[in-house]
């Protein structure tokens, strides 16, 4: 049998990476890995993630979809993490070794969330074991009793698994029992007053009004004592398993399905901790071993290329684009220029990573050059005909009938053939480009040899003007100073761009850069403008340091399993946020409010309020806005805010607490609706308690309804009442029906559900044959 463990150099980066999680502060389960091909990682992801589970068609259902999504749409399942003490999680075979290390990187954050998240405090460490348990007592009794009568049992129970209490965990909750006898109707208490010697004094004594409040308090603890049960029980599984008449498999199968609820129901409740992707613009020119290229290019291609991280050459290995994606463009006092998503991190001059909406004007951006990371082999460029020869062309393909004319696309610029640059031609480029934009020509030298690069530089600065020890040069336009200014820095040259100007402060080290290869330097350069926009944008991945040079900037790529594989980049907000199970869900796509993203951001948030003391009561009475935006007391408790979260909220909790005013507004929260009239969804409101309302109810309960046991005994003929605690959204009537159907399968009586519908009461009822509904006001 073929192993699934970790191979040795795996091992031994798995000790790595967990030493310096540890490092970070995180604490963790014992990990156990195993390495499957993809087929058994789809089985294991159909059950939930654990390798056995009872037999049920509804897992071969889930396997069925997994595998139709890999094969047809490209899906793929890179990583799975059981919470179980020691923690169990699965590699996907056949991976690059980088991509093994970024998930187990990335199981390292599941683990520790695991383990001290308060949430997960009462569940079952030992899972693994109790799953397989489980599945060993239903096989028992499908051997028993046969599978089909047993697996329509299952059917049944799996579809009320949600009618459970996700807290009861955490409060204590009255019992759904009867403490006291039903009250005996033979022996009626009799309320007869305080006890009176002269019979003259008893109306005084005990007044008839006395009498009366005692004989209602009496009639009420009698009614109370007949209602069953006592309180309204909000775990109706738990009720069910005591007090409906079930045969002792069918208890059995119902307290399995129910626990397994119980388990899974802590890892529903955090789904909220995660983190967003941060990309740059298509026309960003990143530095490769290609040349410059634009990132578009760079991730539509999917090229591994090599890419400067800025002292050194890095590998790309993954690509990522999202559509329509709120932007940030930045601009420095050298005229260096970067538009990315919001959330994207550039590296600042004093070694702190900062997202571009977090920028301010003053901030000190590093901008890094010297990589001297430059395309192999010589690039070719197709000659351009002489306009004469097109107009010849032209005539006589006017002259051809139609159907004797070539097909396609055979005009005399496809035709012309391609020359290699060198030297010499770039040196002619170089001069030819000094007069005007060629952007073919400038695209062409961009993924040139460094010489031919020099060549090409020598001549196009040898146009430009001295004054004293500057070197001033006039270029065509914007786009192309920019490029040039690129190119110079990749040789270690710092030039600063003004329009369509490029001055040299110190044109003698422009002579040394083109004789002799730089060492990466950097400069310090102040970001003077700041514009928002909405673009498409690409994501790369990068191995090691996970950051790489673009548009002169340091970026970092932010797929946020790099934290713990780096010793670079610190965010608490970062360690934390890939604690969630479903890892695969980070972007936001089709207009729609991700919730992953959201508690990203909030996460950083909060980090950067408890750095700079933005909380308390000093901060929250303040009404100046300008000074709330700068506030900065330096108290630098981020990190150990962010750990608090990590320990102590769900995400109800969490958006609870943390979501503010001011969050809403630079987030553009808002909340929406249905037009009836128009047929379109349109905005409702941007005020910050209708946003918070909202964000809760879709929390709570996973946006479920809320279901609780009313009597037992409704009408005194042990009939099932139910209550739907309404909160403003109605019930979905055929969801309704079908949980009502499966309720009289279990309690064998008929069952009876209260809701509101349309603002009215409603007693919803079926009696094991027919529906029926009836007004309660």
């Amino acid at each position: 049998m073929k192993s699934t463990r970790l191979p040795a150099h795996l091992e031994q980066a798995r000790q790595e990476i967990e030493q310096i999680a540890r490092e970070y502060g995180l604490d963790f389960f014992p990990i156990i890995y195993e390495v499957l091909d993809y087929r058994t990682l789809y089985e294991t992801a159909a059950f939930g993630g654990f390798p056995t589970r009872y037999p049920h068609w509804r897992f071969g259902m889930e396997y069925d979809q997994l595998l139709k999504g890999h094969i047809w749409a490209g899906s793929t399942i890179y990583e799975m993490v059981i919470n179980n003490n020691p923690a169990y999680a699965y590699l996907l075979e056949g991976n690059e070794d980088v991509t093994q290390k970024m998930v187990m990187a990335h199981v390292t954050g599941h683990v520790d969330f695991f383990k001290n998240n308060m949430w997960f405090a009462h569940t079952n460490r030992k899972m693994l074991d109790t799953m397989a348990n489980h599945a060993a007592r239903i096989q028992r009794i499908i051997d028993r009793i046969g599978y089909d009568q047993v697996e329509e049992f299952i059917d049944t129970c799996l579809s009320l698994e949600n009618l459970i209490d996700y807290h009861a965990p955490y409060i204590r909750r009255p019992e759904a029992v009867t403490p006291r006898p039903i009250v005996n109707d033979e022996e009626p208490p009799v309320v007869e007053g305080l006890p009176v010697e002269r019979e003259y004094m008893r109306d005084y004594i005990n007044p008839p009004e006395f009498l009366e409040k005692q004989r209602r308090k009496l009639e009420e603890e009698r009614a109370r004592q007949r209602r069953f049960p006592e309180n309204p029980q909000r775990d109706v599984l738990l009720f069910l398993m005591n007090f409906a008449p079930l045969e002792s498999w069918q208890h059995t199968v119902l307290e399995i399905i129910r626990d397994e609820a119980y388990y899974f129901a802590p890892q529903g409740m955090t789904k909220i901790l995660n983190e967003g992707w941060a990309c740059l613009t298509g026309e960003s020119l990143i530095i490769t071993g290609d040349g410059l290229i634009p990132m578009r290019e760079l991730v539509t291609q999917r090229r591994r290329a090599r890419v400067s991280d800025g002292e050194r050459a890095q590998m790309v290995y993954d690509w990522n684009v999202f559509t329509a994606y709120p932007t940030v463009t930045i601009r420095t006092r050298a005229g260096f220029t970067l538009a990315g998503s919001y959330n994207h991190r550039i590296l600042l001059a004093n070694g702190e990573w900062r997202r571009l909406d977090a920028l301010r004007a003053g901030d000190q951006a590093r901008i890094a050059g010297g990589a001297e990371l430059w395309a192999t082999a010589p690039a070719t460029l197709r000659q351009r005909p002489a306009l004469k020869r097109v107009a010849v062309l032209a005539q006589a393909m006017a002259a051809t009938p139609a159907s004797a004319r070539p097909v396609g696309r055979h005009h005399a610029y496809r035709r012309a053939p391609e020359i290699v640059i060198d030297e010499t031609l770039a040196a002619q480029l170089g001069a030819r480009c000094a007069t005007r934009h060629d952007r073919r020509a400038l695209a062409a030298i961009c993924r040139s040899p460094r010489a031919h690069v020099v060549a090409f530089l020598r001549a196009f600065c040898a146009a430009g003007q001295r004054d004293g020890e500057r070197l001033t040069i006039a270029c065509a336009d914007a786009e192309q100073a920019a490029t040039v200014q690129l190119l110079l820095l990749n040789l270690g040259v710092m030039a600063q761009r003004d329009g369509t100007l490029l001055r040299i402060v110190d044109p003698a080290a422009l002579e040394r850069a083109y004789a002799t290869p730089t060492t990466p330097c950097a400069w310090a350069d102040e970001v003077v403008a700041i514009e928002h926009g909405t673009a498409d944008v690409y994501d790369i991945s990068v191995t090691e340091t996970h950051r790489y040079a673009a548009q002169g900037f340091i970026n970092h790529n932010s797929y946020w399993h790099s934290t713990i594989m780096t010793q670079r980049v610190a965010s608490a907000a970062e360690i934390i946020s890939f604690a969630d199970l479903h890892s695969g869900v980070v972007a936001t796509g089709g207009g729609r409010l991700n919730p992953y993203k959201l508690g990203l951001e909030l996460l950083r948030d909060i980090e950067d309020r408890w750095n700079k003391g933005k909380f308390g009561k000093e901060y929250e009475e303040c009404d100046d806005i300008r000074l709330k935006r700068s506030w900065d007391k330096q108290l630098g408790l981020g990190r150990q805010k962010i750990f608090e979260v990590r320990r102590l909220y769900n995400d109800v909790t969490f958006i609870d607490e943390f979501l503010t005013p001011e969050f809403v507004m630079e987030q553009k929260l808002f909340t929406f609706r249905y037009n009836r009239d128009t047929d379109l969804y349109e905005i409702a409101s941007r005020e910050f308690k209708e946003v918070k309302e909202k964000l809760l109810f879709r929390l709570t309960n996973f946006g479920q309804p809320v279901i609780f046991v009313e009597d037992g005994n409704y009408g005194n003929r042990g009939e099932l009442y139910l209550r739907h605690r309404h909160e403003g959204v109605d019930l979905k009537m055929d969801y309704a029906r079908e949980t009502m159907r499966n309720l009289f399968k279990i309690w064998t009586r008929p069952v009876h559900l209260e809701t509101v519908i349309d603002e009215k009461r409603r007693l919803l009822s079926f009696d094991g044959r027919d529906f029926s509904e009836r007004r309660l006001d």
